[in-house]
Formats: structure tokens, C-alpha cells, sequence
């Protein structure tokens, strides 16, 4: 193993997807080089933090788009198209998801004027993109319902 990946070793792997003898990372070859301690079933790791990483270390300055992309991912969480990251499991919370979708056509209406064309293009691009997931998770959440996999 080079002194880089020992390095990693040491300061604790993030988990990024490195190949455990290429980059020193796990990538769910658990090495022994991911500092998450994680050794799960599903990938082998957290996909995420090293022990050592600071929840508390200093963030970039909000911005209108970083704003809406939350909102973004906050809806795709409760429409089930992401796993909701405490519990690793995808749930369908299709007014949880109504809302934050609501949120993201409220900045686009309360900012209108205010927005560089850059940030009108990408907010109406995660609009429109989230309204059309939404009508498939609903789509997938009936299906499943019918089948009786869902609640």
C-alpha cells in the first residue's frame, strides 16, 4: 500500500468511491481503509462520513440555487426516489413531497425579478423536474398499493 493510502488510512476515508487498493478509500471493498467503521452488508460502508468528519466545520454561503436544490432533495427523499438518509429506506410521503416542491415554485415566485437568468433557468428546471417525478412516484406508489408491496 503507497503512504498516501496510509495516509487515508490514518486521517479517516470519506467513502467516495476510491477502490481500496487504488485510493486508500473502501468503496465497499472494506480494506480496511475507510475510517467510517461501518462494515454493513449493503456496500460495505457508509457512502459518507469518516469518523473524524467535523459537523460543524464552516459552510459556503447559501445561494438561491444551493436553497432550491435542498428543497429538491428533501422532495425526492419523500417521493421515495431517494432513501431517506436516516433510515437508508425509500418511503412514499407524497404531501411531505407536495410541499417541498411547493417551496421551490415559492422562490421562483418571490424572487421573480431578482434572479440572474443562470438561476431562473436551473429553479425552473428543478421545478419542472420535480413536478414530473412526482406524477411517476405516484404512478409507482398506486402500483404498488395494488400489488400490495406498499402501505
Amino acid at each position: 500500500m503507497s503512504e498516501q493510502n496510509d495516509e487515508i488510512k490514518k486521517e479517516g476515508c470519506c467513502c467516495g468511491g476510491h477502490n481500496g487498493a487504488e485510493g486508500g478509500c473502501c468503496g465497499g471493498h472494506n480494506d480496511g481503509g475507510c475510517g467510517c467503521g461501518n462494515r454493513g452488508d449493503e456496500g460495505g460502508c457508509c457512502g459518507g462520513q469518516a469518523e473524524e468528519f467535523d459537523f460543524n466545520a464552516p459552510l459556503p454561503k447559501p445561494t438561491l440555487v444551493t436553497i432550491a436544490t435542498t428543497f429538491a432533495q428533501q422532495a425526492m427523499v419523500s417521493m421515495g426516489i431517494l432513501p431517506n438518509p436516516m433510515t437508508g429506506k425509500s418511503v412514499f410521503m407524497m404531501n411531505q413531497a407536495a410541499y417541498f416542491i411547493d417551496a421551490v415554485d415559492l422562490l421562483l415566485e418571490k424572487t421573480e425579478g431578482n434572479r440572474s437568468e443562470m438561476e431562473t433557468r436551473t429553479l425552473e428546471n428543478v421545478a419542472h423536474e420535480l413536478r414530473m417525478l412526482f406524477v411517476e412516484a405516484n404512478k409507482e406508489k398506486a402500483r404498488r398499493e395494488a400489488e400490495g408491496t406498499t402501505k
